[in-house]
């Protein structure tokens, strides 16, 4: 059995969030991110399958990350408008680039993520944008509705850095 190190899986994350940030996310491997920690490839693969794993663990964390900072929002009532705005920032900087990293690492090989983008991502954002709305004085029922489609249009404005919620409820606001 191999022996199980002390943290080790933060060790692992921590460290591969540094080299994704310094040196690109293309430098991130188990070869690299092993001879970084100064451990053997096979030690990482203890706690990770592969590389697309580690940056699924990664998203799960820089996700409930961004939901906190939701959860903040939602605790001061604060204004639909800049919450849905400091959302996709955080989805820009935070989340974004890994996810998209994810699914076209995942795509190229022709597998399929074992990452659980609905139950991870959409529907905990579905239930805080329906409580930021209901706490703008939206009735739940239309809250509920709501919410689902601003998810949607969230991570559009992730992928596309020339929309932003700020364009879109100018928009809204001519029609």
């Amino acid at each position: 059995m191999p022996k199980i190190i002390e943290n080790l899986r933060d060790d692992i994350l921590s460290e591969s969030l540094k080299i994704i940030e310094n040196e690109g996310m293309d430098r991130l491997s188990i070869r690299h991110l092993s001879s970084e920690l100064g451990i053997a490839p096979s030690t990482v693969y203890n706690y990770y399958d592969s590389k697309e794993q580690i940056v699924g663990a990664l998203i799960g964390m820089r996700w409930e990350k961004a939901l906190d900072d939701i959860d903040q929002m939602c605790r001061k009532k604060i204004n639909i408008q800049t919450a849905l705005s400091k959302i996709v920032e955080n989805l820009r900087s935070g989340v974004g680039p890994l996810l998209q990293f994810h699914i076209a690492s995942v795509t190229s090989k022709g597998s399929v993520s074992e990452f659980n983008f609905t139950g991870t991502i959409l529907e905990p954002l579905d239930q805080r944008i329906t409580i930021l709305l209901t706490g703008q004085g939206t009735t739940e029922e239309d809250a509920k509705e709501m919410a689902p489609v601003l998810s949607k249009l969230l991570f559009t404005c992730m992928y596309d850095a020339d929309l932003d919620m700020d364009s879109i409820f100018r928009t809204i606001k001519k029609i």
